[in-house]
């Protein structure tokens, strides 16, 4: 986890340093809107931030998604758990059953 985090400052820095260095105006036009004499530095730092809005969005998804798996396997463990136990518990009874029959026909 220190690693990514890590990585991510250091990819913020090398992202702040060059729209730093490349802060003359630009016109910009996006399908049908049209901005002129916008600072390069905006559209380079306003690019970065919406692509890591971006990855957030899909993170959280993804982490919402595992987070219900677990709930789903962890339900299904415990159903497991207490059918198991049943299983054992039956087992345990035929066996001590089986134990008396043996005896008593002895």
């Amino acid at each position: 986890m220190g690693f990514y985090i890590t990585l991510g400052l250091l990819l913020s820095l090398l992202v702040a340093v060059f729209a730093v260095q490349n802060a003359t105006t630009v016109n910009i036009r996006f399908l049908a809107w049209e901005f002129k004499g916008i600072s390069l530095a905006i559209v380079v730092l306003g690019s970065a931030a919406g692509g890591a809005l971006i990855v957030f969005i899909f993170g959280v998804g993804r982490q919402i998604r595992q987070a219900l798996r677990v709930h789903e396997l962890s339900s299904e463990n415990i159903r497991l758990t207490q059918r198991l136990s049943r299983v054992e518990e039956q087992r345990a009874k035929s066996s001590s059953v089986e134990k008396k029959e043996d005896g008593v026909s002895s």
